[in-house]
């Protein structure tokens, strides 16, 4: 029962703190997460959602934390209930936003690994027994190392943790796992199934129906749905309430997609700049949210480099009307625009597609080595 013990406290020490830390580069990308837990279609609670950062950066150091504590040994019943306690907590959010298809990847471990709904309940309910079976056998878990050590490596990894969020807040994440990373090709990432010779996922409609006599609801598929003309024929006692997708058969789906720039009477760009050698795309997510100090430094970095570098293309794109140095705004969408950058403002150079630098607007490179990030 040692043995038994201790391979489970590693396996989910080592867990905890490949999750906390895949989250801990990219606290800004947890919060985002955070806020659709937060919105009105799920938990309908709005006053956090100006806490989501400052949670995001406690939770994924608290995570770290607990898994570095239980191979440490120490502080063992803190450790374990919290442990427990959390683990409780996200099955809770697991099965709800599985059950009623209301957050479609938990972000469990950040952009590294993308669980569906049901695959992250069930990796909970695991965790679950795992961190259950650990409340019971307990004084088998001793520590590894005397306490004054444990302490100092308990040290060393908060002061880690903290600066690895930090960084990942103030300029950039220190690894990037999105689709939109430094080397990553635009084009090649919106390409469909089809144009890869692959095949794509089949999908299938669901619908909720409710009875206006019995008030009866419940879910049938397309199929059935079409094939019954009492749901849905004139006079029908069914009222239609809802309808969602349903995923029947795994396919490729492409890492890109909702990528279209936006450039008002020009139309849609976005093949236009994809194939340009030389953009630098300056980025507002979020204009309300955006750093007013950021936003201005930015600008005169743009008309900097308009006035040394006129082969650049700039590319000013926000999800609302935005001029920066000068330069008109073209729209794209949100979750896009934060997608690509956390750092709001901030820029992204390309070349032809390809993404060959990223810069939050701390970070701006000086005007005469601009031409060396392309």
């Amino acid at each position: 029962m040692r043995i038994l013990t201790q391979i489970v406290r590693i396996f989910v020490g080592i867990l905890f703190i490949i999750s906390g830390l895949v989250k801990t580069v990219d606290p800004i990308g947890f919060s985002y997460k955070l806020e659709e837990y937060f919105s009105p279609d799920v938990f309908n609670i709005p006053f956090l959602k100006d806490l989501a950062l400052p949670l995001s950066i406690f939770f994924v150091i608290f995570e770290v934390m607990l898994g570095v504590l239980l191979l440490l040994g120490v502080w063992k019943k803190f450790t374990l209930w919290c442990l427990w306690l959390l683990i409780v907590f996200f099955s809770f959010l697991t099965f709800y936003s599985a059950y009623f298809n209301k957050v479609t990847d938990c972000g469990c471990f950040g952009d590294a690994l993308k669980l569906e709904p049901w695959q992250s309940f069930y990796k909970d309910l695991v965790l679950l027994v795992l961190s259950t079976f650990l409340l019971f056998k307990q004084k088998y878990i001793n520590r590894f190392i005397a306490r004054p050590f444990s302490y100092v490596i308990g040290i060393v990894w908060l002061v880690a943790c903290s600066f690895i969020a930090y960084w990942g807040v103030a300029h950039l994440p220190l690894v990037d796992f999105r689709a939109y990373a430094v080397g990553k090709n635009i084009s090649e990432g919106m390409k469909t199934a089809d144009e890869l010779g692959l095949k794509p996922p089949s999908i299938m409609l669901e619908y909720e129906l409710e009875n206006r006599v019995t008030h009866q609801k419940i879910k049938v598929d397309e199929e059935k749905y079409l094939a019954d003309k009492h749901y849905w024929e004139e006079g029908s006692s069914w009222d239609l309430i809802s309808t969602r997708e349903i995923v029947k058969e795994k396919g490729y789906t492409p890492p890109i997609h909702d990528f279209m720039i936006d450039c008002g009477e020009e139309g849609d760009m976005t093949d236009v700049y994809l194939s340009e050698p030389k953009v630098v795309m300056v980025i507002t997510s979020l204009p309300s949210r955006a750093s007013e100090k950021g936003l201005a430094k930015i600008a005169e970095w743009v008309q900097a480099l308009k006035a040394e570098n006129p082969d650049i293309k700039i590319l000013n794109v926000s999800s609302q009307n935005l001029n920066i140095g000068g330069v008109n705004s073209c729209l794209m969408d949100a979750t896009t625009l934060k997608t690509m950058i956390r750092s709001n403002p901030g820029v992204v150079f390309l070349n032809k597609g390809t993404v060959t630098a990223k810069f939050a607007w701390r970070d701006l490179p000086k005007i005469k080595n601009v031409n060396a990030n392309f």
